[in-house]
């Protein structure tokens, strides 16, 4: 099999179990629905994600992915999240619908992940991170994106100060037994030090690999370029841009 669709395999299957440790609690669940008039009929369940904040105790980062519409069937739909923070049983302390709408279709979205990374991008503001994954469905035409939005508490809701940033991609096209090119893209948030009374910039460092792949003599031999780049989004207009 190809290295990097072995790779691709293997980073899945990781990605499968760290997400299953972020999955809801069922009381916590019900609790914040109740709070929120959803039926759970009106949810995406499986993608509901929540991740406890460290060195805060009891209380937890939770995204509920809300319906918008109805949905065509369970692979092709589209959501807007709701991003809280509540307590152990499932109060709703912070509260903000995402307007971003993301749609599942033939590139399809899977659970979300919370980052809680310390992201302390202005004196005494810490945020965290929801990433979004998109994987395609065709083997011979691989795809998959990872994609942060960062939030921080402001009052009684949250402050999104960057919506859907590509921090990974991995797509390509092959024969399905060797002979192919594939590209993977991984980026790195890096905080600046902070200024005084106002945000951070961050600097997002890109590793990007290459990898061509050919038969020679009955053997799939490939050859990898890599390269870094570094670019820098400053706070502007309320957010990173």
């Amino acid at each position: 099999m190809n290295r990097n669709v072995l790779l691709l395999i293997l980073v899945s299957s990781l990605l499968s179990g760290f997400l299953s440790a972020q999955e809801m609690d069922r009381s916590r669940l019900n609790s914040i629905l109740k709070s929120l008039e959803l039926d759970a009929v009106r949810i995406k369940e499986e993608l509901c994600v929540e991740k406890k904040i460290p060195n805060k105790e009891n209380r937890y980062i939770v995204v509920i992915p809300v319906l918008v519409g109805k949905a065509e069937d369970e692979y092709n739909f589209t959501v807007q999240n709701y991003i809280l923070i509540t307590d152990e049983k499932g109060v709703i302390e912070n509260k903000y619908l995402d307007p971003t709408e993301l749609i599942s279709d033939a590139v399809a979205l899977r659970p979300f992940t919370i980052d809680t990374g310390l992201y302390t991008i202005s004196t005494n503001i810490h945020a965290f991170g929801v990433k979004t994954t998109f994987v395609g469905s065709s083997r011979i035409f691989p795809y998959e994106s990872e994609r942060i939005s960062m939030y921080y508490p402001e009052g009684k809701s949250l402050k999104k100060v960057l919506d859907q940033f590509e921090m990974g991609m991995n797509s390509g096209e092959w024969d399905g037994k060797c002979k192919g090119e594939f590209k993977d893209n991984h980026s790195y948030i890096i905080v600046n030090p902070p200024k005084m009374n106002t945000f951070s910039d961050l600097t997002i460092k890109t590793v990007s690999v290459t990898t061509v792949n050919k038969e020679v003599k009955e053997d799939c031999e490939n050859k990898e370029t890599s390269s870094t780049s570094f670019k820098t989004l400053q706070f502007r207009n309320g957010k990173y841009q």
